[in-house]
């Protein structure tokens, strides 16, 4: 029997080998689908004598010749995942055998942002690293700078393990009621401090366990720095002096710090587990497919072991009863929790969806443009799940909802649609980003039909090296460059010319995947999604923003019934960082660099994160020459390329105080871009008209949650929401002669039945009080942004005729 009849495309030795002997069964080892092992036997007759020595495929080659007594036989086993997070999920190209693993995040250190392609263009840029970068020095100095203390942490952890020791957080300094949040943390040497007596009566009960504490005083001090009004952590101790023996490279990797089964492994394990395998095997297995020798592998037999015995205690039968119970104890103590579920034939939890107070309240702010990460999953419970996230106006990752699904198929994806609408009042995002899924794309074409479908570049980079290292070797790392820098063109045209010559260059004329690539072009290549609003979520900051969310929160192991707790504490922790924004902005000013009247105009009216990509704009439109053409419109290049190159054609309504640029990066992020600011800044505009200081950017749309105040300062804060609200509608309402009508007639009698209401705040329920008056905005902020205009489109002429009629009737009495 051939090697290529042996195993089939797409097998993973791993995923689904099984011996008769530890299965009690008659049949040999079972192969099915994953790794490059299978795909080097693909079409060829290989033998162990063929490959290199020490190789993976040899390795595994020679394996198979030592256990195999019988032939192997094939088993097609369905996609499993691994982990909470981490899963094989089938390839988009359609073939049934075909599979691409999306291991953590394997493509993330080879995509960064950076500025424009060239000086003229700088929206949603992506780059790999210059191949001749240095090695970064890895120690720690005092006065060195990170952008947040989890940075500081990995980059003192890759010191330590390097230097034979590993660390722990020791104090922190602060709360997340100081202005600060915590801003100091002190990371030690594993071994620092000494061990307390345990407390015990029975002494001789107690368990030898000896400690490795010494009280040595190797330790990083990391505080958080303010003063350029950007948080930064600031390394202001360092010391390396230990008093106890440092251990070498092969030592250091059994510390307890460093021993880790990652998220990728637990599925293989627990599929190999149920094939029968036994402990020893699995570790076995595992060497062999990451080509490693023995004893080398992140975690120990015993850390297996713990993992296989803390994964036997689910209870599927009940654990969708207890989380229908959660949901409900929810519910009763949060009015604002939103959830819908349904159940199967068997009277069993199927699929369900909920969302928060806060979090429906975020979306009716800010979920013009959704993230729906659908590439998650409860191994334990065969569940795959789906988040849905947003961005806020600082910056900042928002989540809006959850749905746990039974299955992939269209019908299940469309009731997660349908129940996200009904859980936000039917209102749909402008756009939303998922995952490549045909599945997914059928039910979003339709349940949502106006929304625009946009493929995330990250989740299409994540399959890349699966689809295209094998077949281009050495070439990958420049296929992928090149990749890149097409995403990244302005010009379809240009996109489809340059495309055909990558795919000549690199040999990929007949590869699937690059032909599903080149099919799906308007779904994620730039020069078809410019004009289209995508909230600046395609940035890979976002990416890695989602990916790492709940990171710490849930695992494989998670149980349904702890499941929506879990969420909902990681929601509250990422919507702190909003809270903290806001009101590090109060207290922080603004640095302006170039004294134009357009960029002090817009500093105290957007937050710091849109006000410093517009800032950057303003600075880079400097560079930037304007030339009239014949058609009214004009030319914008930059200095370096007035002699020639393509420009940006911006054209200028003054009746409107409109102008448009054809990059359009403000209708893709809500920014106004350098070219049209060059223009409004030689017609002489000192102030940006307010339809380019968009309100989903503006500090203003912080304050629409609820607060818990003071009453004086609830007043305060309430009268700049309703001021908020009042500017919006006032710029809709007077669009249209229909619009002014219908807004001045609610308005009147919205003012009626105010006055009617209870004048004092002073109550016993004051904060109820108040909680309801954040409702009150809260609902008339969703219906002026969009409700308003649909219901008015809605009603009969008749009663629309009516109700002009009695506005006219009240402007003469007026």
């Amino acid at each position: 029997m051939s090697s290529s009849t042996i195993v089939q495309h797409g097998a993973s030795l791993q995923d689904g080998l099984h011996l008769s002997a530890a299965a009690g069964g008659g049949g040999g080892p079972v192969v099915s689908r994953g790794t490059p092992l299978q795909d080097g036997l693909h079409h060829h007759h290989f033998s162990a004598a063929m490959v290199p020595r020490g190789s993976p495929l040899q390795d595994g080659l020679r394996l198979w010749s030592n256990l195999a007594q019988d032939p192997l036989k094939m088993v097609a086993t369905p996609p499993r995942s691994s982990g909470c997070w981490v899963r094989s999920r089938r390839c988009p190209c359609g073939d049934e055998q075909c599979y691409v693993r999306t291991d953590g995040d394997v493509e993330d250190t080879a995509v960064v942002p950076v500025g424009p392609v060239d000086p003229s263009h700088s929206m949603g840029m992506l780059r790999t690293p210059s191949e001749g970068a240095r090695p970064m020095d890895i120690t720690p100095r005092v006065g060195q700078v990170f952008r947040s203390d989890d940075d500081a942490q990995e980059f003192y952890t890759n010191f330590a393990r390097q230097n034979g020791f590993s660390i722990r957080r020791e104090r922190s300094k602060g709360s997340q009621g100081h202005p600060l949040g915590i801003y100091k943390r002190e990371l030690v040497c594993h071994r620092a401090g000494f061990a307390a007596p345990r407390k015990s009566v029975e002494v001789e009960r107690q368990r030898n366990k000896k400690s490795s504490r010494c009280k040595c005083e190797a330790r990083m001090i990391i505080k958080k720095d303010m003063k350029s009004g950007i948080p930064r952590w600031v390394v202001i101790q360092f010391s390396n002096e230990h008093n106890h023996e440092l251990l070498d490279h092969e030592e250091v990797r059994h510390l307890p710090a460093y021993r880790n089964i990652s998220v990728a492994d637990q599925d293989r394990i627990l599929v190999l587990s149920k094939a029968g395998c036994t402990v020893s095997l699995i570790m076995k297995m595992l060497e062999l497919e990451k080509g490693v020798q023995t004893g080398q592998l992140p975690f120990i037999e015993r850390d297996l072991r713990n993992f296989l015995q803390s994964s036997k205690s689910v209870d599927r039968e009940n654990d969708g009863t207890e989380l229908l119970k959660v949901c409900k104890g929810m519910k009763d103590k949060d009015m604002d929790f939103c959830y819908e579920f349904t159940m199967d034939e068997n009277h069993k939890l199927e699929h369900i969806a909920w969302s928060y107070g806060d979090s429906i309240r975020a979306y009716s702010l800010f979920g013009d443009a959704v993230v729906f990460d659908t590439t998650c999953r409860l191994d334990a419970y065969d569940i795959h799940i789906g988040m849905w996230f947003g961005m806020d106006n600082h910056g900042n990752t928002t989540f809006f909802g959850c749905v746990l699904l039974r299955d992939e198929k269209p019908s299940s994806f469309q009731w997660a649609l349908q129940a996200f609408l009904r859980i936000m009042n039917g209102r749909p995002p402008q756009t939303i980003l998922t995952d490549i899924d045909t599945s997914l794309r059928e039910a979003i074409v339709n349940e949502l039909p106006e929304t625009k479908h946009v493929f995330s570049i990250w989740h299409v980079m994540s399959k890349l090296y699966s689809w295209f290292f094998l077949p281009l070797g050495t070439q990958y790392e420049k296929f992928k460059s090149e990749f890149l820098r097409l995403y990244n063109l302005e010009v379809a045209d240009d996109f489809e010319h340059q495309w055909e010559q990558m795919v000549i260059e690199f040999g990929l004329v007949s590869d699937r995947h690059i032909t599903l690539l080149f099919s799906e072009r308007p779904f994620w290549a730039l020069p078809y999604l410019r004009g289209f609003f995508l909230a600046r979520m395609t940035t890979v900051e976002h990416s890695k923003s989602i990916s790492s969310f709940f990171k710490g929160f849930l695992n494989s192991r998670t149980r349904l019934k702890d499941f929506i707790e879990r969420v909902a504490a990681a929601a509250d922790l990422g919507n702190q960082a909003g809270e903290e924004a806001t009101v590090r902005q109060k207290y922080q000013t603004i640095n302006i660099k170039t004294c134009m009247p357009i960029e002090e105009h817009a500093s105290p009216i957007l937050t710091h994160y849109a006000f410093n990509m517009l800032q950057n704009e303003i600075v880079m439109s400097a560079q930037y020459a304007l030339f009239d053409l014949a058609n009214g419109n004009s030319l914008v290049r930059h200095r370096m390329k007035m002699d020639g190159g393509r420009g940006r054609v911006v054209s200028w309504i003054p009746s409107d105080e409109e102008v448009i640029c054809s990059c359009k990066m403000f209708e893709t992020t809500g920014i106004l871009c350098r070219h049209a600011l060059r223009m409004l800044t030689l017609k002489n505009c000192f102030n940006l008209p307010d339809k380019y200081l968009p309100i989903r950017w503006r500090r203003e749309s912080s304050m629409f949650r609820k607060t818990n105040h003071s009453s004086q300062t609830g007043k305060i804060d309430r009268a700049r929401a309703l001021q908020s609200l009042t500017k919006m509608l006032v710029h809709e309402s007077s669009l249209t002669k229909e619009r002014f009508d219908y807004v001045q007639e609610e308005m009147m009698r919205l003012l009626t039945q105010v006055r009617e209401m209870q004048a004092s705040d002073k109550s016993p329920s004051d904060g109820d009080s108040d909680s309801s008056s954040g409702d009150i905005t809260e609902n008339v902020s969703g219906d002026s942004q969009l409700g308003s205009i649909g219901h008015v489109t809605q009603m009969g002429g008749e009663e629309q005729s009516r109700k002009r009629r009695r506005v006219k009737r009240k402007d003469s009495v007026m």
